[in-house]
C-alpha cells in the first residue's frame, strides 16, 4: 500500500509594495547573466545557527565562488516578484543554506515558486557543535570558522565539485581571503 502525504499549509497575506529598492534591482540586473549563475540563499535566522548560514552564503557568493554564484536577498525574493525572485527562477541551480531543520529559506521560496527544485544544505550538520540560540553567546571568530566550514563544503559539493578546496584552518582563511585549491592530488589529501 502506498503512503499518501497530506501537506498542511499556512496562508500568508503580504502587503504589496509599489516601489523597488534600486540597489537590490541593480544587483539583480547585474547578476542576471547568461548562462545563469547558481543562486545561493540562507535562512537569515536571528539565532546563532542562522548567523552561520547567513555568513556561509556570503562567503560562497562574495569570496569562494564569486563568478559562479549570486546571493539572493531572501526577504526581497519572498515578498515581491521582482529581480531577486527572477534570479531564483532562472538560476542554473538553487542552494538554500539552512541554519537548522526548519528549512525556512527553502520553504519560503517554495511558497512563491511552487515547482522550485533546490539543494538544501543544513549548516548545523556540517560543524561539530550544538550552538545556543543567542548570538552573544558565540565569539565572532567562531562564527567565521563554522561559516567557512559550511561555505567550503557548499562550494566543494554543489558549486564546483571538480575543484577541491583546502586551507580550512583560520590562519589560511584570513591569509588568502578564501578557498585555495589543493596543489597536488585529490580531495582530502
Amino acid at each position: 500500500m502506498q503512503k499518501v502525504w497530506i501537506m498542511d499549509y499556512e496562508t500568508i497575506r503580504i502587503a504589496k509594495v509599489t516601489g523597488k529598492c534600486p540597489a537590490c534591482e541593480d544587483y539583480a540586473d547585474k547578476n542576471s547573466t547568461t548562462p545563469p549563475k547558481i543562486a545561493v540563499m540562507a535562512c537569515e535566522g536571528a539565532c546563532s545557527r542562522g548567523e552561520v548560514a547567513r555568513r556561509a552564503a556570503n562567503m560562497v557568493t562574495h569570496r569562494l565562488a564569486r563568478d559562479e554564484t549570486v546571493r539572493i536577498c531572501l526577504g526581497g525574493a519572498f515578498t515581491k516578484d521582482t529581480g531577486q525572485r527572477n534570479l531564483v527562477r532562472r538560476a542554473a541551480k538553487v542552494i538554500a543554506i539552512e541554519g537548522c531543520f526548519i528549512h525556512c529559506a527553502a520553504r519560503m521560496m517554495e511558497g512563491v515558486i511552487p515547482d522550485l527544485k533546490q539543494v538544501i544544505v543544513q549548516a548545523d550538520q556540517v560543524y561539530d557543535i550544538d550552538l545556543p540560540f543567542g548570538i552573544d553567546e558565540v565569539p565572532d571568530e567562531m562564527f567565521t570558522v563554522y561559516a567557512y566550514q559550511v561555505a567550503e563544503q557548499v562550494v566543494r559539493d554543489h558549486v564546483n565539485p571538480a575543484a577541491c578546496c583546502g586551507g580550512t584552518d583560520t590562519a589560511t582563511l584570513f591569509a588568502t581571503g578564501g578557498c585555495t585549491p589543493k596543489r597536488s592530488g585529490g580531495c582530502g589529501e
